[in-house]
């Protein structure tokens, strides 16, 4: 197995040391904010492993996100080269999350135990009818996603990333691959594999917003029957992330306990070595005086049955 270099170890320790803050003082650049709660498990047995650190993770998420500006013109009609712009769908200025969840949802409310619009639960005021401009560029759309489970786990070395690969891939996370090659020429510089699939995500639009002085008036567009749909079926792909997931952790785990069953220092097999044929010499001697001893021992007797012959 490849030796660890000491600044993969010097960087494995800075992001478990960030890890173990507790939850009221950790933050990061997620929605959340936080590492989430259904990978807790998965991500502290990858980095319980040798030559491996998870640096970045989402379990798996409901999402509605209106899309940002996508011309500068767009933008509150400002005309400044300098604002930040989105490709169609993406997170240019403007852009925001109307609704996040790392957990099947329902109607329920558990705070009044009553069942809302799923509308007013994906973060939308009002219905309204498809916007039907002329210049679709300055529409903002809303966009509902279900997007399983993705990891990003840097390794000391290939050979440290290629079992994690091997067990993403057989787990069903099929778009999953190998970043960051340039550690191949920088020493300081690590694989990254990165797992994730597209197979069983789910997007489609299902509003857009106005602006109305300034503000966004953000509406559905579709009706609530087929809100309901797409919730049932990103709640059921949610459940088959769950098993691809368990399946990933538990390929990955055997894999780690093979290796560690047929690795050993080169120190320490060198001492077994020698200790195994020390005993396998000590086996053969005794073996040799045991042959010694049968022979004389067989003279013995036939010299006996002689000198009883004669009598």
């Amino acid at each position: 197995m490849d030796t660890i270099p000491s600044s993969f170890t010097i960087k494995k320790n800075n992001i478990l040391e960030n890890l173990s803050t507790p939850d009221d003082k950790y933050s990061d650049l997620s929605p959340k904010g936080s590492v989430d709660t259904g990978i807790r498990e998965l991500i502290s047995n990858i980095n319980k492993l040798d030559g491996l650190v998870t640096t970045s993770s989402c379990a798996g998420r409901i999402s509605v996100f209106l899309e940002g500006a996508k011309t500068e013109s767009s933008y509150n009609g400002q005309q400044n080269s300098s604002i930040q712009v989105a490709v169609p769908g993406g997170k240019g200025k403007g852009g925001r999350w109307l609704f996040v969840s790392h957990d099947p949802v329902n109607k329920l409310d558990s705070s009044s135990s009553e069942t809302r619009p799923f509308m007013k639960i994906l973060g939308m005021s009002k219905h309204g009818r498809p916007p039907m401009s002329s210049k679709p560029e300055t529409t903002r759309f809303v966009k509902f996603q279900f997007e399983p489970m993705i990891l990003h786990v840097m390794a000391a070395s290939l050979h440290h990333a290629q079992p994690v690969l091997a067990a993403a891939i057989n787990a069903g996370f099929r778009e999953s691959g190998v970043q960051s090659l340039k550690n191949l020429d920088d020493p300081k510089a690590f694989p990254m594999v990165a797992i994730r699939s597209s197979g069983i995500g789910l997007s489609s639009l299902v509003g857009y917003a106005s602006d109305i002085d300034g503000e966004d008036d953000v509406q559905c567009m579709v009706e609530e029957s087929y809100l309901e749909l797409l919730l049932n079926i990103a709640n059921d792909r949610f459940l088959e992330n769950s098993k691809r997931v368990e399946r990933f952790r538990n390929q990955l785990l055997q894999s780690a306990h093979k290796r560690e069953r047929h690795w050993e220092d080169g120190k320490v097999r060198r001492e077994r070595l020698k200790a195994e044929g020390l005993e396998e010499r000590s086996k053969k001697a005794l073996h040799s005086v045991d042959e010694d001893h049968l022979n004389h021992d067989s003279g013995d007797i036939s010299l006996l049955g002689l000198y009883l012959d004669k009598l």
